[in-house]
């Protein structure tokens, strides 16, 4: 598969370094796009790390295709009608499925719950993301079937997040092998894991693929194929080919890439809206936009359903919002500027920038020259930029493009992270939201993810009553509000809601991606 990194979703990745090994006929295959820096879920730091580990790990509660929760570890969704989340928010009660055993045989229990709570919040592992697991005051296991969760206070995302999929997924591992072994990070584990789920990994040949063979203790049953194998495919398009010489079983492609592909015989196209956004940040840090009314007047410059005609075909809708369009705290109001070039020139003659001889802007004599940034990883995020730089000089505008990896791009600020270190006017964001829609990260003026260097005391206020209030009733007109105050501010100029395309072989049958994830029910796959 062609994922994202850092949760950066339209990367559509492809190629390989080497020849890859021989597989068995039946072995099921798939591209990720680099070699897994660790295979501890709860290190996972991009969409292929997640997707690997999904096939070695379980949840407490799934999602399916169709956005409802399922039962996976836990054998029921705790819920208030069922008596298993208390009326004040304040305690979730997880039943435990009996029976279930880790790849090493050894028995899943409540401890393990209680285990990967303490290590998420342990600061010597450099999780993603402790969010709403540092709300957590104490999981009582009274049984090895019972984890009872208790929070210091109510937290609206809490049904959402734990143990399921928040912003970072969060797979249950194993306290019987690493509990008192120090950092994970620097755990045998990450190279040799063990879960309780349907693959269980053989080989790992690094920068080449990895190996999974069927877990015959899976809680489900034994998975339907004997086999997945796992390419590192790290050059564009080399997935088109490897897709027609049947070297590959399926693989995300970007909407340029299908479109590329055409009608290649034995290769039908599965769909699934995807729980994220592509974006553009603006740096609301410093001059000139720190002022909303140049956030404004650029956004009115950028012509959003063209490169969504153009560069996605159609494929990635333009969306106002960073709440997915299937979610139920989308606001259809909320309206970010309309392209409106005549509005554009107008704003920015007003703002004091106005054209020279030349057709470029000044202000004081100083150019109106501005960095824009993406990744060259990505298709969708490389176009966008050519676009918004030609959309823009024609408004009188200079942009110069910096292309930063990927793995660079997203890291916090104090690792030189681009986004968070503020290097830029303007930057390709493209992110994955978890299956709650509290934002807060995003878009509050403290928020660990804010990009855009956004402050907005309003905002945060609505978000932080949106997190205390867990009736959805009243969170919803909270998210609305923060929707349609974004829409005017412009921190974010929200370009894409993306439907990802996977190519698929007509041998493969049972892949059912979810917003969330394409490899949540490897153990249904099977191979003609």
């Amino acid at each position: 598969m062609s994922c994202t990194a850092a949760a950066a979703l339209l990367l559509s990745l492809g190629g390989c370094g080497r020849p890859a090994r021989p597989t068995q006929p039946k072995s099921i295959v798939f591209n990720i796009s680099e070699d897994p820096h660790s295979l501890d879920p709860l290190l996972a730091q991009s969409d292929d790390e997640q997707q690997v580990a999904r096939l070695m790990f379980d949840l407490l509660i799934d999602v399916d295709p169709h956005g409802r929760q399922v039962p996976a570890l836990a054998r029921e969704v705790p819920s208030t009608s069922n008596g298993d989340v208390s009326r004040d928010g304040l305690t979730i009660v997880y039943r435990l499925r009996h029976g279930v055993r880790w790849q090493d045989g050894a028995a899943f229990t409540s401890h393990d719950v209680w285990f990967t709570w303490r290590a998420l919040i342990d600061p010597r592992n450099d999780v993603a993301s402790t969010r709403g697991y540092d709300l957590i005051k104490s999981i009582d296991t009274p049984d090895p079937y019972t984890a009872i969760v208790r929070l210091k206070r109510a937290w609206a995302p809490a049904l959402s997040t734990f143990f399921t999929y928040g912003e970072h997924p969060v797979p249950i591992i194993p306290a019987h092998l690493l509990e008192g072994g120090g950092s994970l990070r620097t755990s045998a584990f990450n190279e040799h894991p063990v879960g309780t789920g349907p693959y269980v990994l053989s080989t790992w040949d690094r920068g080449e693929q990895l190996t999974f063979t069927a877990n015959p203790r899976y809680y489900r049953g034994a998975p339907r194929s004997p086999s997945i194998v796992v390419r590192e495919v790290p050059d564009v398009n080399t997935d088109l080919t490897m897709l027609r010489t049947g070297d590959l079983d399926w693989s995300l492609l970007s909407p340029a890439q299908r479109i590329g592909m055409g009608s290649a015989p034995g290769i039908r196209f599965v769909f699934a809206p995807f729980s994220g956004f592509g974006a553009m940040a603006f740096d609301c840090r410093r001059a000139p936009f720190d002022d909303p009314r140049m956030r404004r007047a650029v956004a009115m410059a950028i012509d959003r359903a063209r490169m969504s005609r153009d560069i996605t075909h159609g494929q990635y809708p333009v969306v106002d919002s960073d709440q997915p369009p299937f979610s139920w705290a989308y606001d259809v109001t909320a309206r970010q500027p309309s392209f409106a070039p005549a509005a554009a020139d107008a704003a920015l003659d007003g703002l004091g920038w106005r054209r020279g001889p030349d057709g470029m802007r000044r202000k004081d004599g100083t150019p109106l020259t501005i960095v824009f940034a993406t990744f060259p990883e990505g298709d969708t995020a490389v176009r966008t930029a050519i676009y918004v730089q030609e959309m823009l000089r024609q408004r009188g505008i200079a942009v110069s493009v910096k292309k930063v990896t990927v793995a660079q791009f997203y890291l916090p600020k104090a690792e030189n992270g681009l986004l968070m270190s503020g290097g830029f006017d303007l930057a390709y964001l493209a992110w994955r939201t978890g299956e709650d829609p509290d934002d807060s990260d995003l878009v509050t003026c403290r928020g660990i993810s804010n990009f855009a260097g956004y402050c907005d005391p309003a905002v945060d206020a609505l978000e932080a009553r949106a997190l205390i209030v867990t009736d959805r009733r009243e969170r919803k007109p909270l998210y609305g509000e923060v929707q349609r105050r974004m829409a005017v501010d412009v921190p974010y100029l929200f370009l894409y809601a993306p439907t990802y395309g996977f190519a698929v072989s007509d041998r493969l049958h049972g892949l059912m991606p979810t917003p969330f994830s394409p490899t949540w029910n490897s153990y249904e796959w099977t191979k003609d």
